[in-house]
């Protein structure tokens, strides 16, 4: 049940609030690989991983978005400016339905190409409706608990996909084969990099891909004249996430390698406190 909620009940549902403001105690994290090995690797896939080898049998995407998320307790989203308190899971079906939305607005395509796909929720969740399931998937990851999970998955669903390793500072970003024309985008995967190096942007306009698109939390579109969205900067800051993708791209905008189609400021967010913009740009040839 989806009920409509109020910022003044973030409290009741984060922590965050009162570290942001200085009530509790906070240290300062910093994402460097190893952080990101230690949390992701090991602690969250790496857990699911190993949940899914205990369990002695194929296990389907339904049964992994489940464990991974607690799903017992509900949850304060935010949606644009409005807020509402609902279930774990039917937050993740109404983000992958956005993410389809706008996906959809760029289809066809020679293929479709998720980066920094975690355990595969989005990619395969996509790859199982309908229009979807019939084109060239892949997918890179930067963990080998994540890469793990989703060839399990993808076998569970008898989804065909490619699945290959990505790093967004290195170059290039992946070896996948990704062709020409292909849509490749990104989904919470950019804040694992505080400052995105200028190599991203090129590494991804040298796949010439039709469109890329980022849903993505956005620190520049922090307004820093609201309250949350002073709140929104300075979790940013003191999780160490991304804080400059969006002046990364207008940056190269203005020097004419790629132009941007679509720029939406904080459409969603399953913590309110780090919600998704939607950036959809293309290399310029």
């Amino acid at each position: 049940m989806v009920i409509k909620s109020c910022l003044n009940d973030l409290p009741k549902y984060s922590p965050w609030p009162a570290r942001l403001l200085g009530l509790t105690d906070y240290q300062q994290r910093h994402k460097t690989p190893q952080e990101i090995t230690r949390e992701y690797e090991h602690e969250k896939w790496g857990a699911l991983l190993d949940k899914v080898h205990r369990f002695g049998k194929a296990v389907t995407l339904d049964e992994i978005d489940k464990w991974a998320l607690d799903t017992t307790q509900e949850i304060l989203c935010s949606i644009q400016d409005d807020y509402y308190r609902m279930n774990p899971l039917e937050a993740h079906e109404r983000y992958l339905n956005l993410v389809e939305d706008y996906l959809s607005d760029f289809l066809p395509a020679t293929s479709l190409v998720e980066l920094g796909a975690g355990y595969g929720s989005i990619i395969l969740g996509l790859g199982k409706k309908s229009g979807i399931r019939e084109m060239n998937i892949l997918a890179a990851e930067y963990t080998n608990s994540g890469i793990d999970l989703i060839k399990h998955v993808a076998r569970a669903e008898r989804l065909k996909i490619t699945v290959d390793r990505c790093d967004f500072s290195a170059v290039p970003i992946t070896n996948l084969p990704i062709s020409s024309g292909a849509i490749i985008f990104t989904s919470y995967a950019t804040p694992y990099v505080p400052i995105m190096p200028d190599s991203f942007v090129h590494s991804l306009a040298g796949f010439d891909p039709s469109v890329v698109i980022h849903f993505e939390p956005c620190y520049e579109h922090c307004d820093q004249n609201t309250l949350i969205g002073m709140l929104r900067r300075r979790y940013i800051e003191i999780n160490d996430y991304n804080r400059n993708l969006v002046t990364l791209l207008q940056e190269h905008e203005t020097k004419g390698t790629l132009k941007i189609l679509k720029e939406e400021r904080s459409l969603f967010g399953n913590n309110p406190l780090l919600p998704i913009s939607v950036i959809a740009w293309k290399p310029n040839k």
